[in-house]
């Protein structure tokens, strides 16, 4: 199999000796957004490198909030990005588009934006050589779960999904119809018992979905971290059993097409000149044919006979 399912996941959970080093770095939105994030990267150069986890804080919290997870996943040898979400912590700017007005009134069209944030890390990603965009994962808390599984409802290539704390309509970002919209593909619902009907309302609209209460608990989102024993190893092996291995024959393909690639296709390489090629901004990877298939794409009959 050109990818190998789980591959990882009877591995024993990696202990960081220390918090890793991390160095902030910055990139825009597709709407000019300016946004400042942590990046983990890769305790290693491994072949084909290596998979990326994306974590989406919570309100009124930063990108500092995943600390206590983030280490997991960089022991692992995973690329790991936390962003501010725009309004929050450094990302604040331009100071025309009144960003930290948008995040206090908690404004709709404020967070129903924000699926850009996510965007524009892929697009910082796709600069990274040691990534691979073929395994992406994302976890969210509260608010973040709302971004998190409207991004990956408009993008296929997620292969993943863990959200701490998701809710049916945080600030007018209606997962409902967009946990709709991501298909069969894990995803990850977790909840205190003070919560739990947030996360059995959404995974009554996704029937794939994996819905787990925490009893006796009331902690939200983050919060949990320090106070829910085992809740760090849970996120963390819930991804890295469905992340996936390197892929041996990855495809790629557009955002707004239903075709998928051989990746030196004419019509998968950018190319200005060539009005049926790919975009850049919508090209995505996948680590073979059959994940491409499975998620909606049919073969180009130019270069997939």
């Amino acid at each position: 199999m050109a990818r190998v399912a789980g591959m990882l996941a009877l591995l024993v959970l990696p202990v960081a000796a220390s918090e890793p080093e991390s160095r902030t770095v910055s990139y825009k939105t597709p709407d000019g957004v300016e946004i400042v994030a942590d990046y983990y990267a890769p305790k290693s150069k491994r072949q084909g490198g290596a998979p990326v986890v994306i974590l989406l804080h919570q309100y009124p919290s930063t990108r500092s909030s995943w600390r206590p997870l983030a280490p997991l996943f960089h022991e692992a040898g995973y690329a790991v990005l936390a962003p501010d979400l725009r309004g929050h912590g450094d990302s604040v700017k331009p100071e025309g588009m009144k960003l930290a007005q948008g995040k206090e009134s908690r404004s709709p069209k404020h967070y129903r934006e924000a699926y850009q944030d996510v965007f524009g890390a892929y697009e910082w990603l796709r600069t990274r050589k040691e990534v691979d965009l073929s395994r992406l994962a994302i976890v969210g808390a509260s608010i973040g779960t709302s971004v998190a599984i409207d991004y990956a409802a408009r993008d296929p290539s997620v292969d993943v999904v863990v959200c701490l704390s998701p809710g049916p309509e945080y600030f007018g970002v209606d997962s409902r119809r967009h946990i709709a919209k991501y298909g069969d593909r894990p995803i990850l619902l977790i909840s205190p018992d003070n919560e739990r009907d947030r996360s059995e309302a959404l995974g009554a609209i996704d029937k794939a979905a994996t819905v787990k209460i925490i009893k006796d608990s009331d902690q939200h989102g983050t919060f949990m971290f320090g106070k829910v024993p085992g809740i760090e190893k849970t996120v963390f092996e819930f991804v890295h059993k469905h992340i996936g291995g390197p892929a041996e024959n990855p495809v790629v393909a557009s955002l707004k097409s239903d075709k998928y690639h051989q990746p030196m296709c004419r019509y998968a390489t950018p190319d200005p000149g060539n009005r049926y090629a790919v975009r850049q901004e919508n090209l995505r990877v996948f680590s073979s044919a059959g994940e491409a298939a499975a998620r909606g794409y049919k073969p180009c009959r130019k270069c997939c006979k």
